[in-house]
């Protein structure tokens, strides 16, 4: 039995397309949700805060750049094409952001299946030739997925830019690349289940 408010639970809006709240899902929405921090405060009737999690702790203080990862990989999700070029243009460096599991935001774009959000990631730099932990492109995941329209998308691009030639490394100012690391290494911490050494 899953839980009743899984639907509209704001985790999955923070943490949208983060290898992360699969962990989540699996442990609390889909197990024990009945211990979920979340899931009690509801029942009570209480505000629940966008920032805590299931395991009843609160996330730190994200930076903007951390905000700004969760927006864009949240607005892709819900497919709102008009928000996530606004987060682009106003300097989220959407190219080299990877989840844990190494999943894009060109992938998010595959895997919603939106041949605009596509182009879009394209557009702004996005690597088709990146591949996820399981040695996935977001070519190979259209594939897989039947999408054929992404497919012959992502091919004609790939046809004229091949590895390495990606337009994103020339357009990438040098000072984002601080803040995209720190971005990262919040969605990597993210991770409930990993071990505290790690």
């Amino acid at each position: 039995m899953a839980c009743s408010h899984s639907s509209n639970c704001q985790l999955y809006a923070q943490f949208a397309a983060d290898a992360s709240l699969k962990l989540w899902k699996q442990h609390y929405c889909e197990g024990v949700f009945d211990q979920c921090a979340r899931y009690q405060l509801a029942l009570e009737g209480k505000p629940v805060p966008l920032t805590l999690l299931p395991n009843g702790k609160i996330v730190e203080r994200r930076s903007r750049e951390q905000i700004s990862a969760s927006a864009l990989f949240n607005a892709i999700q819900k497919q709102r094409v008009g928000v996530v070029r606004s987060l682009i243009k106003t300097g989220m460096s959407s190219y080299e952001l990877k989840t844990e599991e190494g999943f894009t935001p060109l992938m998010a774009a595959v895997a919603v299946g939106n041949p605009e959000l596509v182009k879009l990631m394209l557009e702004y730099g996005c690597d088709p030739h990146a591949k996820n932990r399981e040695g996935k492109r977001a070519i190979d995941m259209a594939q897989e997925s039947g999408l054929t329209e992404c497919r012959d998308i992502l091919n004609k691009y790939m046809a004229t830019h091949p590895p390495g030639d990606a337009p994103s490394a020339a357009v990438a100012s040098e000072e984002a690349e601080p803040e995209m690391k720190e971005v990262v290494g919040f969605l990597r911490r993210l991770n409930p289940f990993r071990s505290r050494e790690a």
